[in-house]
């Protein structure tokens, strides 16, 4: 056992010891938060064996892997991490799981241009079932899409307006004023818990957002 393995295990040790023997008004306020990580890379496979080694321990008693979506064509690749349905920047913070996050980023060289990349995503809470699709601006919900009707919607976003059409109950983009278009070559969303997100202009879509 080398010395990151016997660190990592005394840590889970005690973090579980620590939930066991909590009352239960106290056990509730150490549960983990909803965590919901996205990861676009052309590397899927090494990708989810990073996931497997790094995040498991940060996701509390569930670790579920969502339906995975190729994108074809060339995307910057990326991590994004939300918590609690609210987006959070994991590069300057000091935990654990923010520090694993930063690893994954660099091992799977997210900085360049990912070629037919794959979009991972990973929760710890099984998505209530919903029929609409919550509209996020940074962290604020601005609109609520039924899924029941067909219809176009105009949403205005950091850089400019993004515009959504539901169609047979399934939700795409088709267009954005973003610069990489990622969130337009998103494949339909129509499962709950699939999300498209913007990161240029701060939208995030998704269908049944776990609470």
């Amino acid at each position: 056992m080398d010395r990151r393995d016997f660190f990592k295990l005394g840590f889970l040790h005690v973090k579980d010891h620590a939930r066991k023997s909590a009352p239960d008004f106290i056990r509730k306020e150490i549960t983990p938060v909803a965590l919901d990580v996205s990861i676009l890379t052309a590397q899927a496979e090494r990708a989810e064996l990073l996931a497997d080694e790094l995040l498991v321990e940060h996701f509390g008693d569930r670790f579920l892997r969502l339906k995975q979506s190729q994108l074809n064509g060339t995307y910057p690749g990326g991590v994004l991490l939300f918590e609690q349905n609210r987006l959070r920047d994991f590069h300057d913070g000091a935990s654990l799981f923010y520090a694993a996050l930063r690893e994954m980023e660099e091992a799977l060289g997210m900085p360049e241009l990912q070629t037919d990349p794959v979009l991972l995503r990973y929760i710890n809470i099984v998505p209530a079932f919903s029929r609409s699709a919550d509209v996020m601006h940074g962290k604020h919900l601005i609109q609520a899409i039924s899924l029941h009707e067909d219809g176009k919607y105009e949403i205005m976003g950091t850089l400019g307006p993004m515009v959504a059409v539901v169609a047979g109950q399934r939700l795409k983009v088709i267009s954005s004023a973003c610069t990489h278009q990622t969130c337009v070559a998103h494949p339909a969303i129509v499962t709950p818990g699939q999300r498209i997100t913007c990161v240029p202009n701060e939208i995030s879509i998704a269908i049944g957002i776990p609470v």
